[in-house]
């Protein structure tokens, strides 16, 4: 996914009614895509596809080597609309290794403030940093966690303690 311009073609073919075009169009993603394709995705998977759409499209996001594609990711992950769909993207953000440590905020968020899969999902995005952030990131981040601490679950608890142990 890494071109600059989009095919108008390929952009329709993703939207068409016609399953066998979209698994076309997606699998021709993987050599001509690039980040811009990624709300197109997004939207596409929160429209609850066919099955085998939905697994094309989780195996493009789960294998993005991109590093532009963090930031879409981390707001994806922040937009109301794509609720839905926030546990399959979280677990994208792990499974592709791209670095979210400038989104640490984001992904402490959902720990917070989602269910528990779509926790685990963020926790584990959280784990697998190579480094954490520090200073006033750091900080927001702690004030945050004693703050959830108090109404937290057990399950939430051991995350938002394992993620203060990362922090510090």
């Amino acid at each position: 996914m890494t071109n600059k311009k989009l095919n108008k073609k390929l952009e329709t073919d993703l939207f068409s009614a016609q399953p066998e075009t979209v698994i076309s169009a997606l699998k021709s993603l993987k050599n001509e895509g690039n980040v811009h394709y990624l709300p197109h995705l997004f939207e596409l998977l929160n429209s609850n596809p066919a099955e085998n759409i939905e697994k094309e499209i989780i195996t493009l996001l789960n294998n993005l080597k991109v590093s532009e594609a963090a930031p879409i990711l981390a707001e994806a992950l922040t937009a109301q609309k794509y609720k839905p769909i926030r546990k399959t993207l979280a677990t994208a953000c792990w499974q592709n290794g791209l670095e979210y440590k400038d989104h640490f905020l984001v992904f402490l968020d959902l720990v917070i403030e989602e269910d528990w899969e779509t926790s685990f999902e963020a926790f584990t995005v959280i784990d697998n940093m190579e480094n954490y952030p520090a200073g006033e990131v750091a900080e927001q981040a702690s004030d945050k966690i004693y703050l959830a601490l108090k109404n937290a679950g057990e399950q939430k608890k051991y995350f938002l303690h394992e993620i203060l142990k990362m922090i510090r």
